[in-house]
C-alpha cells in the first residue's frame, strides 16, 4: 500500500502528470490494435473430436465394382494406424446432391483423445500425404465437428449467373486463383464434366429442302444408336423384343455419326449435310438456388490457418473479378455465420454497455462518473488483444461472448475506488487527499478478488481437461488477459481521470 501510494502521488501530483498518465493509456489502447489486426478470426475453435470424413471420387464412368476395389486399396492405408477405431464406407453418394457410382463416402472414427498422441486434424495431414499417391482419385480428407453448420465445409459459397458456359468461365478463373491460396485445403466445386454427349445442330434450311424435319434428324440419329424395336419373339409364352441397331464401332465418333445415312422423299443424304455433329462433355449436375444457376465452391481450412483470414483473401479474390450483369456470390457455411456473429456480437457489446451505464448512472445519481468507470473497458482490451496474442489463441465466437462478459467484471475496480472516495470528499477531504486514502484502502480488495477470479480461470486458459476446452480456453484467455491489465491500468488511470475531471473543493462547515 505505501509503495502504490507514492506512485499514486506522482501520478495525481497536478493536472499534468494526470493527463499525460491518461494520454499514455490512450496511447497504449491504440497500440493494441496493431496487436488485434495480428490475430487471427474463426467461428468455432475447432474441436478433436476424433471423427473424420473422406470423400472418394473416382472418374466419370467408373462402375460400383471398381469403386469398390479402390475403397479396399483406401481402407487398407488408413486401418493401419493404431488411432483408428472405426471405419464406415458408403458407396454411390457422398451427399444428397452428389450422388454417383464413382462417389463415396468413407467415415472414420478415432480412439479418444487421451488414448492418442496426435489431434485429428495432425491424422487428417498424414492420410493426406498417404493417399496422395493413389492415381486417379480425388481425396477430400476433413475432420468433422458436432458444431458444423448442416454438413457443409467451414468455406463455402455460391456463384450465381444466367448462362451455363459462362458460368463456367468464370468459374474455372476464380478457381484458379483460390486455389493456391495459404491454408485452403480439399477445394471442391459443383460443377463436374458430365459423360460425352453427342451436339447435333440442324440446318434448318437444308432439311427444308431435303423434306426433313428436326424429329426425323432426332429419330434417326436415335435408331442408329440405341436402335428400333423391329419384331417380338415368342418363347413358351414368353415374348421378347427384337431390337436392331448399328454396330458400336459405327458410331464411336463425330465422323462416323457425320457419315450416316438419312432417308427422304428428296433423296438419300449424310448427316453431315443436314447439322452440325460433335462430341461435347455434359453436365453431371447443375444446382439452382433461388432459381437461379449456381456452382458450389466449398473448401476445408488447413491446420494453424484460420477461418477468417482466409475468407478476406478470397473476397478479395472475388472482387477482382469484377462481376457484373447478374453474376456474383452468395457466401453460406461457416464463413457466412462468422461475419454475423460478429455484428451481433457488436451489437452485443454496445447493448452490454448502455445497460451499465444506465446503471451506474442511475446508482451513483452522475452522468459523468458512470463514463470514468466504464473507462476501464478499453483499458482492459489491451490486456485482450495481447493475451490472444501470445498465447496463440484466435478470435472466435467464445473469446467475443467472453469480451462481453468483461463489461461487468472489469468495471468493479474502478467503482471500489470512485464510491469510497466520493464519501471521503462529501467528508470534506479534497479530491487528491481522497483519492490518496481510497485507492490505497481499496486495493488490498481489488487485489483480492482480481487473483481471484484469475485462478478460477486459469484451468481454462490453460486448456486442462479433455471435453471442451478448446472452447473454454479463449474464454479463460480473454478473462485473464482483460483482468490483468484493467487491474493494473485502472489503479493508476481511474484516479488521474477523477482528479483531472473535478475541480478541488474544500467544503466549509456552516454554523
Amino acid at each position: 500500500e505505501v509503495s502504490y501510494r507514492k506512485m499514486l502521488e506522482v501520478v495525481i501530483k497536478n493536472r499534468i502528470t494526470s493527463a499525460v498518465t491518461i494520454l499514455i493509456s490512450i496511447l497504449m489502447f491504440f497500440a493494441s490494435f496493431f496487436v488485434a489486426s495480428q490475430l487471427s478470426f474463426e467461428f468455432f475453435p475447432a474441436l478433436d473430436e476424433g471423427y473424420i470424413n473422406i470423400q472418394v471420387e473416382l472418374p466419370q464412368g467408373y462402375n460400383l465394382d471398381q469403386s469398390s476395389k479402390m475403397l479396399d486399396k483406401t481402407e487398407k492405408i488408413v486401418s493401419q494406424h493404431k488411432e483408428v477405431k472405426h471405419i464406415l464406407t458408403q458407396m454411390g453418394k457422398i451427399s444428397d446432391l452428389e450422388q454417383g457410382t464413382n462417389l463415396s463416402l468413407m467415415k472414420i472414427e478415432l480412439v479418444s483423445a487421451e488414448n492418442r498422441t496426435i489431434s485429428t486434424k495432425e491424422m487428417v495431414s498424414k492420410l493426406m500425404a498417404e493417399l496422395s499417391s493413389i492415381p486417379n482419385v480425388m481425396f477430400r480428407i476433413a475432420a468433422t465437428s458436432s458444431m458444423a453448420n448442416g454438413g457443409q465445409a467451414p468455406i463455402t459459397f455460391f456463384l450465381q449467373g444466367t448462362d451455363n458456359a459462362k458460368l463456367e468461365v468464370i468459374k474455372q478463373d476464380l478457381f484458379n486463383r483460390i486455389k493456391n491460396i495459404p491454408g485452403i485445403a480439399n477445394l471442391n466445386t459443383s460443377s463436374r464434366s458430365g459423360k460425352p454427349e453427342i451436339t447435333l445442330i440442324p440446318d434448318r434450311q437444308k432439311l427444308s429442302k431435303a423434306g426433313l424435319t428436326v424429329f426425323d434428324l432426332a429419330m434417326t440419329l436415335r435408331a442408329s444408336m440405341e436402335g428400333l424395336t423391329t419384331t417380338k419373339y415368342s418363347d413358351q409364352g414368353e415374348e421378347y423384343d427384337i431390337r436392331i441397331k448399328l454396330n458400336d464401332n459405327s458410331t464411336d465418333s463425330p465422323e462416323k455419326i457425320a457419315n450416316l445415312a438419312i432417308v427422304s422423299p428428296n433423296g438419300r443424304y449424310k448427316m453431315s449435310q443436314l447439322a452440325d455433329v460433335k462430341f461435347s462433355d455434359g453436365y453431371s449436375r447443375i444446382l439452382h438456388r433461388a432459381k437461379t444457376k449456381t456452382i458450389q465452391f466449398s473448401a476445408d481450412v488447413a491446420t494453424g490457418f484460420a477461418l477468417g483470414d482466409i475468407t478476406n483473401v478470397i473476397e478479395k479474390e472475388i472482387d477482382n473479378l469484377n462481376l457484373s450483369g447478374g453474376y456474383g456470390v452468395q457466401w453460406s457455411g461457416s464463413a457466412e455465420m462468422l461475419k454475423k456473429a460478429i455484428f451481433d456480437m457488436g451489437f452485443a457489446f454496445i447493448l452490454a454497455f448502455l445497460l451499465t451505464y444506465m446503471l451506474l448512472a442511475a446508482i451513483l445519481e452522475s452522468f459523468t462518473q458512470p463514463l470514468m468507470i466504464l473507462s476501464t473497458i478499453p483499458l482492459a482490451m489491451i490486456g485482450v488483444f495481447i493475451a490472444l496474442y501470445f498465447t496463440g489463441v484466435n478470435l472466435s465466437v467464445m473469446a467475443m461472448l467472453a469480451i462481453v462478459m468483461l463489461i461487468g467484471i472489469v468495471v468493479n475496480n474502478a467503482i471500489l475506488i470512485l464510491d469510497y472516495a466520493n464519501v471521503l470528499v462529501r467528508k470534506g477531504k479534497s479530491v487528491k487527499e481522497a483519492l490518496l486514502e481510497a485507492a490505497p484502502v481499496k486495493l488490498k480488495p481489488i487485489l483480492m478478488s482480481t487473483i481471484a477470479i484469475i485462478l478460477g480461470m486459469a484451468p481454462m486458459a490453460l486448456g486442462i481437461g479433455s471435453a471442451g476446452k478448446e472452447f473454454r480456453q479463449p474464454i479463460g484467455v480473454v478473462s485473464i488477459g482483460g483482468l490483468i491489465a484493467s487491474g493494473i491500468l485502472t489503479m493508476f488511470v481511474i484516479p488521474a481521470v477523477y482528479e483531472l475531471v473535478h475541480r478541488e473543493k474544500k467544503v466549509k462547515e456552516v454554523k
